[in-house]
């Protein structure tokens, strides 16, 4: 009697008509072939342990559950995690998404599954270890077949490196070497960023513009080494006297730009007469020389009409002109 089963064709052989056949009959594959489907199977499996990315297939069934069909041994380095524990629970994934990013990855991981083939996103992930890394995720979606759920496929990868990289490029582009203070492009940035978000008919803004006084001087008497030192115990005492929201900013030289949001004319002259008054009253001490630092500090409130920042920089420069004029050491509002 013929045993029942599944028909197909291999090496243009019918296995419905071997089935039939008595099994000293059956022919089997040569020995070389078992061979050659062995060494595939040992590539591929050298392949995916040795290559430094995760690989992995999974589903998403009827009822909206995700299921790992594969996943590389490469999980256990990269992630933390044993393939093993993927195959018994995808979530398992869910767990180590870094908390501010898992909103984001799931808005993007509901959207692809929803409405496209492929997903693509970076994001970080915090090991049980405590190690922080970047990933890059990538996955694309196979065709379904016979009432099957479409099969993705993808692959993980460490991009932290590249991250680094990334963030100490933009850091270089925008932020000062010496000082660590934002640089013009960074202020720039961020005014217009106040601009946009503030009421036109308000006034609650105000942007300072500080000059240190006779500071060719200092380099002078004292050396441009001494004069470094001075700048970045400058930027460190503005810093101290401003709240989070503020921006401050080396312009150039030894100028400093500072942007107040939120804050009344009023208030803005109590934070610079501050920043003014620190810096008079406590010589620097460099290498044992008391250097003496002063500023000159122009203040202006932003208005309506200030679609730009050079309006409200002119303003701050006049006003900055008029305390070097009186004698330094002093602020003027204008």
């Amino acid at each position: 009697m013929p045993t029942a089963g599944y028909s197909f064709t291999h090496n243009g052989i019918d296995t419905a008509t071997l089935m039939d056949r008595d099994p000293d009959q059956v022919p089997v594959p040569a020995v070389s072939e078992l061979q050659m489907l062995r060494q595939k199977a040992n590539r591929y499996d050298r392949f995916t342990r040795n290559i430094p990315a995760l690989l992995y297939d999974y589903v998403i069934d009827a009822d909206g559950t995700g299921r790992c069909l594969y996943c590389s041994a490469y999980s256990q380095e990269l992630l933390g995690i044993a393939p093993e524990e993927f195959l018994a629970d995808m979530n398992r994934f869910w767990s180590i998404i870094h908390p501010d990013d898992l909103d984001y990855f799931r808005e993007q991981d509901q959207k692809a599954s929803r409405s496209s083939d492929r997903f693509f996103i970076d994001t970080r992930v915090i090991l049980s270890s405590g190690e922080e890394k970047w990933i890059r995720i990538s996955s694309t979606k196979s065709p379904s077949a016979n009432g099957e759920p479409a099969i993705w496929s993808g692959y993980m990868i460490d991009i932290s490196q590249t991250k680094r990289q990334e963030m100490m490029l933009h850091e270089q582009a925008t932020h000062d070497f010496l000082t660590g203070l934002g640089n013009r492009n960074y202020f720039k940035r961020h005014f217009q960023s106040v601009l946009q978000q503030k009421d036109p008919y308000q006034s609650d803004g105000v942007v300072l513009l500080l000059d240190l006084d006779h500071f060719k001087l200092i380099n002078d008497k004292y050396g441009h080494d001494a004069g470094d030192y001075v700048l970045k115990q400058v930027a460190n005492i503005i810093r101290a006297q401003l709240r989070n929201i503020d921006i401050v900013a080396r312009w150039g030289g030894e100028e400093f730009c500072i942007l107040l949001p939120n804050t009344t004319p009023g208030q803005a002259l109590l934070a610079a007469e501050r920043i003014r008054s620190n810096l008079a009253r406590r010589p620097l001490d460099y290498q044992g020389q008391l250097i003496r630092v002063t500023t000159s500090i122009g203040l202006t409130t932003l208005i309506a009409g200030d679609m730009q920042i050079e309006a409200a920089l002119r303003r701050a420069d006049q006003a900055l002109y008029r305390s070097k004029h009186r004698g330094r050491n002093q602020v003027t509002c204008g």
